[in-house]
Formats: C-alpha cells, sequence, structure tokens
C-alpha cells in the first residue's frame, strides 16, 4: 500500500470501543492507542511516526478592556520516532505526550510518509487554563491524529 493508500486506511478505521466515530487509531494524553474494530483490523503491525513538538508561546500584547491577550507561537521538534502499531488492540508504549510547563505546551503528531514540515503546524491554538490534550488539525498529507497540550502557565508568558 502507498503512504496516501494507508492514510486513508487508517483515517477510516473505528474503534472497537464504540464511541460514535471515533478512530481506531488515536492519540490521547497516554499516547499513542490502537482499538480497531476486529472486522477491519490489519493482518500485520503498520508502522506510523510519531513527533512531538515543544510550543514556545510568548505574550506580545496585554489584554485591555476593548481586546484580548496576543500571543505568539513558535515550534521546536523534540523527537520523532516510528512506532509499530497492531494488529493487536491497545496502547502502544512509551509514546505518551510530554506535559507542557511554564510557557511552554506541546503538539504530538501521528502520521505516515514525509515529515510534517514546521509551517503545517497550528497557529490558532487556544490557549487553556488545563493540560488535557485537545485534538488540533495538521494540514499535512499523512497526517492520522495530532493533539495540544496547553501550556501550564500562559498568564505569566
Amino acid at each position: 500500500m502507498s503512504a496516501k493508500q494507508l492514510t486513508e486506511y487508517l483515517g477510516e478505521l473505528r474503534s472497537s470501543g464504540g464511541a460514535y466515530q471515533s478512530k481506531g487509531l488515536s492519540l490521547d494524553s497516554s499516547g499513542l492507542n490502537f482499538t480497531p474494530e476486529a472486522v477491519q483490523r490489519p493482518c500485520e503491525a503498520v508502522k506510523v511516526k510519531l513527533a512531538h513538538y515543544w510550543v514556545d508561546v510568548e505574550k506580545t500584547r496585554d489584554a485591555t478592556a476593548v481586546t484580548p491577550a496576543r500571543y505568539e507561537y513558535g515550534y521546536t521538534l523534540i523527537d520523532a520516532t516510528s512506532y509499530k502499531a497492531g494488529p493487536q488492540d491497545g496502547r502502544v508504549p512509551d509514546t505518551a505526550p510530554p506535559g507542557g510547563n511554564g510557557c511552554q505546551g506541546t503538539v504530538s503528531v501521528v502520521y505516515l510518509g514525509e515529515d510534517i514540515p514546521v509551517g503545517s503546524l497550528p497557529y490558532d491554538l487556544e490557549l487553556t487554563g488545563t493540560t488535557a490534550p485537545v485534538p488540533v488539525e495538521v494540514n499535512e498529507d499523512g497526517v492520522l491524529s495530532a493533539i495540544y497540550i496547553s501550556p501550564v502557565d500562559v498568564e505569566s508568558c
């Protein structure tokens, strides 16, 4: 299968968990999770790449009575590693995203094919008061799943 065909196949896999439109291959706070329905499960392990990026946040304008604070983002690659997922169900070990700290959050992306250019990473991230992972869109061929973890202390950035 080509990278494009494999991306389409894995993107259409549904989870055996039963949640409406849940994906069989996804990222969450514990890392890469591969739980496809038994009828669609691949016959052999699938090799995917997982990249983690630091999201450096800098406040460029304080909030006023009429305008919100403005922030700029910069990305730094932490690591990009290949993993085999499946054919058995379960979590892929050692794939948990690093937690954010201070003015750094993280973006984690599971993909196939070529490495993700930094310019394809999202620049419309919402800074939240929680470090719970939020799904984000990464507009690049081969992307299967991506999550964002906000920095811990956005106000001090």
